[in-house]
């Protein structure tokens, strides 16, 4: 048996910590477009609710927006200096060799759409943390993917972010809400 979660507490726990929110934000996002980490961390459809979480407890939005798309293009930076380095090599190592399908189908959506495939591989989904691979193995030049990785990364974070806190911290939101929030 499960036992009973008290939203005001966990509000008030996120309220006591709130330093830590864009930290929280930072490492989810980062974690989100590193390989392996990513399967663990299904931060994106936990954003929109953590961001919800933030703005109850009063959480500040921009410094959290701000460390998220940090963190995502941290992580396409890392993925994509990391498979340039190691070429094609990389993709005889666990997971690659594993998924060559997928891998191809990141390849020609990149080859597709070029720069701005950095840019909308922020938001594709399973492929998203192959785009900065297939980027450095097919050597693409560092300036523009670093540019369009930062417009993904903030773009990325906004949408799948910014919604929840935007929503929770609306006078909509606490007008319609407010006696569900008493009942608490």
């Amino acid at each position: 048996m499960l036992p009973e979660i008290e939203p005001q507490k966990i509000i008030a726990f996120v309220e006591a910590h709130r330093a830590y929110a864009p930290l929280v934000i930072f490492l989810l996002a980062l974690g989100e477009t590193i390989v392996v980490v990513s399967v663990f961390i299904p931060s994106t459809f936990l954003l929109f609710a953590i961001g919800g979480l933030m703005a109850a407890a009063g959480v500040p939005l921009i410094p959290s927006l701000i460390a998220g798309g940090l963190g995502a293009s941290l992580g396409f930076s890392l993925m994509y200096i990391l498979s340039a380095a190691l070429e094609g090599r990389l993709l005889t190592y666990w997971p690659f060799r594993n998924f060559q399908d997928t891998i191809a189908k990141a390849a020609a959506f990149s080859r597709r759409w070029g720069i701005w495939g950095v840019a909308i591989g922020h938001f594709g989904g399973p492929i998203r943390v192959l785009i900065p691979i297939v980027s450095g193995i097919s050597r693409m030049p560092p300036a523009p993917f670093m540019l369009a990785n930062f417009v993904g990364a903030f773009g990325w974070i906004c949408v799948f972010f910014a919604p929840g806190h935007l929503l929770v911290s609306s006078t909509w939101f606490q007008q319609a809400y407010a006696g569900v929030k008493a009942m608490f």
